[in-house]
C-alpha cells in the first residue's frame, strides 16, 4: 500500500487540531449488555459542523497556495462535506461556493449559507453534481475540494482513526472489529488504514444502506462497481453513486468486507442511540451502529469500535423517527 502512510495521517492530525474537537469514544454498559460485548462509539456527530468531514475539509483548505485561496473554492455536496468546506473557507477568508441538491435536509442548507459560502442548487434526479461542479471551478478558477477521493482529504478524516487509536491505548484496550459508515469511502479509508497499521488483527467492515452497497459489491468483485441509478436511501450523507478510485484502492487492503442495514433499521437505530447516549445522529451516520444493533455480524465477547459519524437531522425528521413505535 503505497498511495496512503501513517505520517500523511499523523501530519494530517498536527495541521488540523487546534480547529476540530476531539471527540470523545464512549461505551455504554446496556448497549454492551444486549450485545455481550465491550463497544466504543466515536462521537463524531458532536464534532464542529457535526460531522467528521471538517476534519478533511480544514486540512485540504490548509495547504492551497496564496494564489489558489486569492481565487476561492468550490465543493459538490449533499450537505456534510458542504457545512464542513464552508466552515473551514470562513476560518481562512476565502470564498466559497457549494454545489447542492435541491432535496438536501434543510438543516444542511441553512447551516452551509449560514457559514457564508453561496449556494446553487440543482435537481439530482436529472443533473450531475460534478459536472456543475467542474464546470464552475475551470470557469472562475476555484479550487474543487472534493468530497473523499482526494489523498488530502483521506488523510485529513483518517485523523479520527488516530484519535482513536489513542483513546484505545490510553485503556490498554486492542479492540477487534471495526464498523464505518462507507459513502464514497474517504472516512473509512483513512480511519480503517490508521487502525489496521496500529492494530493488525483487526477487522474493518464498511456499512452501507442496502441500495447504496457499491464499495460492498466493489470488493466482492474486485473492481468498482456502481449503484443502480433508480437506488433511494434516507440516508442521504452516503448516496455517492461509486467508490472513488483512490478510497477503493485503499479500502481492498484495509477492510475484510462490507455490510448493509435497510432504511427501517437505520431509522430503529436512531431511535436507540438516542435513548442509551442521549444523542442525535443522522441517517448516514447511524448505519454502522444500526449494523452492529441490527446483530449482523456476531460481536459476542468481542471489542467493537462504531463510528457515528454525523449528527445533521432536521429536527422534525428525528421526532418523527423517535416518536415512532418499531417491532
Amino acid at each position: 500500500m503505497d498511495l496512503l502512510r501513517i505520517a500523511d495521517i499523523d501530519n494530517a492530525y498536527k495541521n488540523i487540531k487546534s480547529y476540530i474537537i476531539k471527540t470523545p469514544l464512549v461505551t455504554n454498559e446496556a448497549i454492551n449488555s444486549l450485545l455481550n460485548a465491550r463497544v466504543y462509539f466515536k462521537m463524531e456527530n458532536l464534532q464542529h459542523t457535526g460531522s467528521f468531514k471538517i476534519r478533511g475539509a480544514t486540512h485540504k483548505i490548509s495547504l492551497l497556495s496564496e494564489k489558489q485561496k486569492e481565487k476561492g473554492v468550490i465543493a459538490y455536496s449533499s450537505g456534510n462535506h458542504a457545512q464542513a468546506v464552508a466552515s473551514a473557507a470562513k476560518e481562512n477568508n476565502l470564498d466559497a461556493t457549494i454545489v447542492m441538491p435541491k432535496n438536501a435536509p434543510k438543516i444542511k442548507l441553512e447551516n452551509t449559507k449560514n457559514f457564508g459560502a453561496k449556494v446553487i442548487l440543482y435537481d439530482s434526479l436529472t443533473k450531475n453534481r460534478e459536472k456543475i461542479g467542474n464546470a464552475i471551478a475551470s470557469r472562475e478558477d476555484r479550487t474543487l475540494i472534493k468530497p473523499y477521493d482526494d489523498l488530502d482529504i483521506i488523510a485529513g478524516q483518517g485523523t479520527v482513526g488516530k484519535e482513536i487509536t489513542e483513546q484505545l491505548n490510553i485503556e490498554n484496550v486492542i479492540p477487534d472489529i471495526y464498523l464505518c459508515c462507507c459513502g464514497g469511502g474517504g472516512l473509512i479509508a483513512g480511519s480503517s488504514f490508521y487502525l489496521k497499521k496500529n492494530f493488525p488483527k483487526i477487522i474493518n467492515y464498511s456499512v452501507e444502506p442496502k441500495e447504496f452497497n457499491d464499495t460492498q459489491l466493489s470488493l466482492l468483485n474486485n473492481k468498482i462497481i456502481s449503484n443502480q441509478e433508480s437506488s433511494r436511501s434516507i440516508c442521504d450523507a452516503l448516496l455517492a453513486t461509486h467508490p472513488g478510485e483512490l478510497t477503493f484502492e485503499i479500502n481492498k487492503y484495509t477492510l475484510s468486507g462490507g455490510l448493509t442495514v435497510s432504511d427501517i433499521e437505520v431509522k430503529k437505530t436512531i431511535k436507540q442511540i438516542a435513548e442509551f447516549l442521549k444523542v442525535m445522529v443522522e441517517p448516514g451516520g447511524a448505519v454502522a451502529a444500526a449494523a452492529l444493533l441490527s446483530k449482523k455480524i456476531d460481536v459476542k465477547n468481542k471489542i467493537v469500535v462504531v463510528m457515528l459519524s454525523g449528527g445533521n437531522i432536521d429536527y422534525e425528521f428525528f421526532s418523527e423517527i423517535v416518536t415512532k413505535k418499531y417491532e
